[in-house]
């Protein structure tokens, strides 16, 4: 989606999720929100490729996840150590941009590093697999684009990438796991943005086998 903010595309799909399923797909965190573990040291841990993880036989309790997350792996996924990190939960009102905040139904996480986020959110409300298919159907008939050579994540699963900022580069993944709709972004300065996808890839390996070891 060129051209289109991470707020407006967020909007977008959350009207194109209500018609479905009463629930939020917004990103953001206020001040107000419990802020998950930030990473330490910088990345040792070898990446595993999402395309090396069967994720379509994990489970994920639509629960909160973000301490589950290793620290390695936020560093690698934004290429430095975070400065910022923000964590909400289901029922909190998130602020989505500068003027706008909005009560959320998800559990969720976000992690910064300059111009590179990484995210992720699972929906708290169950999710059956025929409206999981009606988000991946929505999804597909919006305006952003279907990112390229990205594994399955779960069952049913989507992928998109656009330009929220010149320059900049997101891919966001999001997919089926037992009953949890689980979804995972990446987004990367200019200078970054050529190895978004299989950065984006590693990123959401991690946030998969995070979410699913409470179970």
């Amino acid at each position: 989606m060129i051209g289109v903010s991470r707020v407006t595309f967020g909007r977008l799909l959350g009207l194109l999720v209500s018609a479905v399923i009463v629930l939020s797909g917004c990103s953001g965190s206020d001040s107000s929100a419990p802020r998950p573990t930030s990473a330490g040291s910088q990345a040792t841990e070898t990446a595993t490729p999402l395309e090396e993880v069967d994720t379509t036989s994990l489970v994920v309790p639509r629960t909160p996840f973000c301490d589950r997350i290793a620290p390695a792996a936020i560093t690698r996924a934004l290429g430095a150590e975070p400065t910022d990190a923000a964590a909400h939960r289901s029922g909190q009102r998130v602020r989505i941009s500068a003027d706008v905040a909005d009560v959320v139904h998800e559990f969720g996480c976000r992690w910064s590093a300059g111009d590179n986020t990484a995210q992720a959110w699972v929906f708290a409300p169950p999710v059956t697999p025929q409206r999981a298919e009606a988000i991946v159907q929505a999804l597909s008939r919006s305006t952003c684009r279907e990112a390229t050579k990205v594994p399955a994540f779960g069952e049913p699963s989507t992928s998109c990438s656009w330009q929220p900022a010149k320059g900049q580069q997101e891919v966001r993944i999001g997919g089926l796991f037992g009953d949890a709709w689980l979804t995972c972004s990446l987004t990367l300065a200019a200078a970054d943005a050529p190895d978004v996808t299989g950065r984006a890839s590693e990123w959401c390996a991690v946030v998969a086998l995070g979410a699913a070891s409470q179970s």
